[in-house]
């Protein structure tokens, strides 16, 4: 046997190897080890070499006195190796084991019913017929709908064809959702602060869009207005397709959509008067990146996943579009938007103004082109409808605020104490805007004050911008909600004031003049359009339908050049993993959607008191003496201005009294109708307005704080001088008159009573449209 040498131990071969005094030679034995090779082993003494087969001639065991361990082994348990051991203990466990199971399973069965764990073969027989038909129903059924869905998605493959742009933007839409998922921004819990900086969600959009364009961006020297002229070109049918009315779902407009989009010179878009290597109207670097960062963040909201671990009734907070709101005067409200060379049909919502007007074509073109219908449906496909619903999605809303007789003046007020309508409910069914500030103010009061002097326009906002005194003093910059973007929409900027002084405003303005002209040229060549009843012919022009188109095109293209511009400088920068959404303590920070006023009604459809019930409710709690005036409607004025509150008779008076005032109050700002109405324009009212007394106590406790108490007094006239003619017509405005209070005044007036008193000093009638005390 190679490698190892088995001795046999009989008395003769023993004899072999022995010395004449009986002893055991030793001789060496070359063995080979398991691992080591070829080795010697020497062998003492027979007893000694436990591991060889020992045969015993004489057929019983030798007994073993030197030690315990040396007794006789059976041949049958003789292991040499302790692999060969394992083995077999392995194989004894796994009998045993059979045994048990086998045990058990016929314990199992002995313990049915009827004896027998199997039907009788007749049953069996019976089952599997009809077993067999189900089973043909069924896997008929499969390749039915197997072959539906093979159908299916041959159509869906022919029906949808993405353009470049809808390619790109779904490439964009699912990379900044992989950016979300990286920078956990999808599962929104709790609502972000009113005073959330947008910056991150703003340089993680820009960073994925420079990351996309780069392979594109080969004129990175060509100035920033040609590059966005040419984007402009190379998207134009995306532009076509997106300006679809809703109003108007066969696009019967299609043809003189796109003769007046054909008409219209990108050069016509931005400001022709700036230099295109320094971009002074661009927005403001903060402005438009707060704008971007409510979009990006409003598309995590549809990224969102519903943790089913989260129950049913716990609030997922989608952030909130972008929300615009829009001042303006007639043309801004939609009037004369039906003049076009194309028919309107009267079942249309496009036959009511406010539908027909550039704010809401500006929204409906602003979410159409950001999220394309086949776009917004491949996301439902992906993300399943449990993160998008089958309803309307909009990343931007936009409220139409304009009012025939109103000025810049009125917005401002407006917008500094936010007052803004309640929720409504659009015609179409889409919800509008309300009930909260807006991220966008679009002041469009330039379009029918062409030709006017605008040197008031830089102190129009300027209030705005400053601190808000109801922040308190542990209320940090980056914790406040900022007030809104501020936009000018004018047809023309005038270079100068009337004085020859240069304009200097910062505020981004959107050049509309151009545009229109170019849409209302191209529409000529359209003939006239003659409604079915021949009652009316439509001539188009002077800012008509196409003046609207082109306005929102106008107004959405500056926007974006801003952006594309911002975006740019970003370049080089990218979002940090530390720099997430940061959660902030704003207890003593004013959250920029509650109203800083201890009082204030605004009269009219687009105020916050639209009914005479609604004023009165308002009113009543304050009233502590009244002869005279009562809230009251009338369409002498105009619809915009039919409700308010109405003195009659000379002498009518009313005092409001505001009882242990909890905030200062340091402005005081009052709406009035004017008029060229003989009704209403000898019209004259006092007020009177006393802060720091106590008038809750009697009259003793009046008299000892009159010391103290402050009192402005001024009067308001209704009669209105217009400068044109109205074609005979009387013509209404809405009258804002503001009174800034003393600072130090105000906040020693706290804790103490304040009271207004009115009063009708001449003519017959005085309409009050608005009152406001606000800190």
């Amino acid at each position: 046997m190679s490698g190892s040498v088995l001795t046999h131990r009989s008395n003769r071969a023993s004899g072999l190897f022995a010395d004449g005094n009986n002893s055991v030679v030793v001789k060496s034995v070359p063995v080979k080890g398991p691992q080591d090779g070829l080795k010697s082993r020497r062998i003492i003494n027979e007893d000694d070499d436990t591991a060889t087969v020992k045969s015993n001639p004489n057929g019983s065991p030798t007994q073993y006195t030197q030690s315990s361990s040396n007794r006789y082994v059976l041949p049958c348990f003789r292991i040499r190796r302790s692999k060969q051991s394992a083995l077999v203990c392995l194989a004894m466990c796994a009998i045993v084991l059979s045994i048990i199971s086998s045990f058990l399973a016929y314990q199992s069965l002995s313990s049915l019913p009827s004896g027998n764990f199997l039907p009788s073969p007749k049953q069996w027989g019976a089952g599997r017929e009809s077993r067999i038909q189900a089973r043909k129903q069924r896997r008929a059924s499969l390749s039915t709908a197997a072959s539906e869905e093979e159908s299916g998605m041959k159509e869906d493959d022919d029906s949808v064809q993405y353009s470049d742009y809808e390619a790109h933007l779904l490439n964009f839409i699912f990379n900044i959702r992989a950016e979300g998922v990286k920078f956990d921004l999808l599962s929104l819990r709790e609502p972000d602060p009113p005073g959330q900086e947008m910056g991150f969600y703003t340089q993680l959009g820009c960073d994925v869009f420079n990351r996309l364009s780069n392979g594109n961006n080969t004129t990175t020297t060509v100035p920033h207005k040609e590059r966005i002229r040419k984007l402009w070109k190379s998207h134009v049918p995306s532009i076509l397709e997106a300006s679809r009315h809703p109003g108007d779902p066969d696009y019967s407009h299609r043809n003189f959509t796109e003769t007046i989009l054909k008409s219209l010179s990108p050069y016509s878009l931005l400001d022709p008067s700036v230099a295109s290597s320094n971009p002074r109207r661009m927005m403001k670097s903060d402005d438009i990146e707060r704008i971007l960062g409510i979009l990006v963040r409003r598309l995590f909201g549809l990224f969102q996943k519903h943790d089913k671990n989260v129950s049913s009734n716990t609030t997922i907070h989608v952030p909130p579009p972008l929300r615009i709101a829009v001042f303006g005067g007639p043309t801004t409200e939609g009037t004369g938007c039906r003049r076009a060379k194309i028919g309107i049909s009267t079942k249309s919502i496009m036959s009511n103004p406010v539908f027909c007007g550039f704010p809401y074509r500006l929204e409906n073109f602003l979410n159409s082109f950001l999220l394309p219908h086949k776009v917004l449906k491949q996301l439902r496909l992906t993300l399943g409808p449990a993160n998008v619903d089958g309803g309307e999605f909009r990343l931007v809303e936009v409220i139409n605020l304009a009012e025939e007789g109103t000025d810049s003046e009125y917005s401002a007020a407006r917008v500094r104490n936010r007052i803004y309508p309640p929720l409504t409910k659009a015609q179409n069914g889409a919800t509008g805007y309300g009930g909260g500030p807006p991220d966008v103010v679009i002041d469009a009061y330039g379009i029918d004050e062409y030709g006017k002097d605008i040197s008031e326009i830089r102190s129009t906002y300027d209030t705005l911008w400053q601190p808000s005194h109801a922040n308190g003093k542990g209320c940090f910059k980056e914790n406040q909600k900022p007030y809104p973007v501020i936009v000018r929409a004018v047809l023309e900027d005038r270079p100068s004031t009337s004085d020859g002084s240069p304009v200097t405003s910062s505020i981004m303005t959107a050049i509309l003049g151009d545009a229109v002209d170019d849409v209302e040229e191209g529409e000529m060549s359209f003939p006239d359009y003659r409604d079915p009843d021949d009652k009316e012919i439509e001539a188009g022009g002077v800012f008509g339908m196409a003046g609207h188109i082109a306005s929102s095109w106008a107004i959405a293209f500056n926007l974006a050049s801003s952006a594309l511009w911002h975006c740019a400088s970003k370049r080089h920068s990218h979002p940090h993993p530390k720099a997430k959404r940061r959660m902030y303590n704003h207890a003593n920070c004013d959250n920029g959607i509650d109203s800083p006023c201890i009082f204030s009604f605004l009269a009219g459809p687009k105020g916050t008191t639209a009914r005479p019930s609604a004023i009165a409710s308002t009113l009543l709690p304050f009233i502590v003496e009244n002869t005279g005036w009562q809230p009251g409607t009338d369409m002498d004025a105009g619809f915009a201005r039919k409700g308010g509150l109405i003195g009659s008779g000379a002498g009518a008076s009313m005092t409001l009294l505001f009882r242990n005032v909890t905030r200062p109050v340091r402005r005081l700002d009052v709406v009035s109708l004017r008029s060229t109405s003989h009704v209403w324009r000898e019209g004259k009212a006092k007020f009177v307005l006393v802060t720091g007394g106590d008038f809750s106590h009697g009259k003793e406790a009046a008299e000892a704080s009159s010391k103290s108490a402050r009192e402005v007094t001024f009067e308001i006239s209704a009669d209105l001088n217009a400068g044109v003619s109205n074609n005979g017509e009387d013509q209404h405005v809405s009258y804002h008159f503001g009174l800034d209070l003393d600072y130090a005044e105000a906040n020693e007036s706290v804790g103490k009573d304040l009271l207004l008193r009115i009063t009708l000093t001449e003519g017959a009638k005085f309409k009050i449209l608005g009152l406001m005390l606000c800190e």
